[in-house]
């Protein structure tokens, strides 16, 4: 009797799992970050290290998980400081920019919210249809010790975007919109692999 209740509770999670479900949903316990205010504004950064659910692996990986919604131009940056305005070197990424066709990792030098120079593109990737009015975009952000930092989107087991900066930081996070209103979620609850249910086998 164990073990057929043991194999009910799993299917029952398993239909959980797969049922269809609101969007939105998976943004329950994220913070949330609205802006209208452009690419050149005093964006807010967000110190990384304080986020409740951020995961630093034994290998000191810090992981953790957020999402964007609206139609192009998703950018993420990641900053050494709260105030990356003094000759500071950053990466930016830009999920699904150029009217939500591709996507672009640079370094550069930010001297003010307006101005940034030196800039180099380290990754420059398709990504047509990616971004959203309707459905947020949720994917968690693995950051390695070395400059590897690596993409996922919820669901997937491989990165949709990687790239390697030795001079990357995971100390501040900060965001930005070009020409049309985004929403940003971040320190969102690490997702549960719902992968985990597929092709289950019961032995005899």
């Amino acid at each position: 009797m164990l073990v057929l209740a043991t194999i009910i509770t799993v299917f029952l999670k398993c239909f959980a799992y797969s049922a269809p479900s609101n969007n939105f949903e998976v943004t329950r316990g994220c913070l949330q970050y609205n802006t209208d205010h452009g690419y050149k504004h005093a964006h807010p950064y967000y110190p990384i290290s304080r986020f409740q659910h951020l995961n630093v692996t034994n290998d000191d990986v810090k992981i953790f998980r957020m999402g964007v919604l609206g139609p192009n131009d998703g950018h993420l940056r990641l900053a050494p400081t709260m105030y990356p305005y003094d000759k500071t070197e950053m990466n930016e990424i830009v999920l699904s920019g150029w009217a939500n066709t591709k996507t672009v990792v640079r370094h550069y030098t930010r001297n003010s919210p307006q101005e940034q120079v030196s800039e180099i593109v380290l990754r420059e990737q398709s990504s047509i249809g990616m971004l959203s009015y309707f459905k947020p975009f949720m994917f968690t952000v693995a950051i390695h010790p070395g400059g590897q930092v690596e993409l996922t989107r919820d669901e997937d087991s491989k990165p949709f975007l990687q790239y390697r900066d030795p001079k990357v930081s995971a100390d501040y996070l900060g965001f930005c919109n070009w020409d049309r209103p985004l929403v940003f979620f971040y320190d969102c609850p690490l997702e549960v692999d719902q992968r985990a249910c597929d092709g289950i086998v019961f032995s005899k």
